[in-house]
């Protein structure tokens, strides 16, 4: 049996940086808010700075690996959803039209929703490898 393994044919920038940079500066973000407003001392509680900010990487990859999870079922079930803002689209966020021949498939562009949810999820094991 010869088994293919897809391969990209070009790498996107933008889905790059929302997979691996935009969650870290999130989870950075929203520790520098927590620990500047939190009544007792969240960084002790926590076990210490690196322990506090992991919490939160944790958290964000985890949620942009689920989100990744969920648009590949999305995309391979039911064609998925216009890409835009859900409110800007024609239609309140209807089904997108099946793809017209030629256009770019499911594997073309790295990091697709599978790459993704891959590299996000494989994050949050290492943050709790690290914890």
């Amino acid at each position: 049996m010869n088994l293919s393994i897809p391969r990209a044919d070009r790498v996107d920038g933008q889905r790059l940086l929302s997979v691996v940079a935009i969650p870290l500066a999130a989870a950075v973000a929203m520790a520098t808010a927590v620990a500047a407003t939190g009544a007792s001392d969240p960084i002790a509680e926590a076990g210490g700075a690196f322990a506090f900010v992991l919490g939160f990487v944790k958290f964000c990859y985890l949620a942009v690996g689920m989100a990744h999870l969920s648009g590949a079922v999305a995309e391979r079930t039911n064609g998925g959803l216009p890409a835009g803002l859900w409110l800007d689209e024609a239609g309140g966020g209807t089904r997108s039209p099946a793809p017209p021949p030629g256009a770019d498939p499911f594997w073309y562009a790295f990091p697709n929703h599978v790459d993704g949810a891959a590299i996000a999820l494989a994050v949050t094991t290492i943050c709790f490898a690290l914890s």
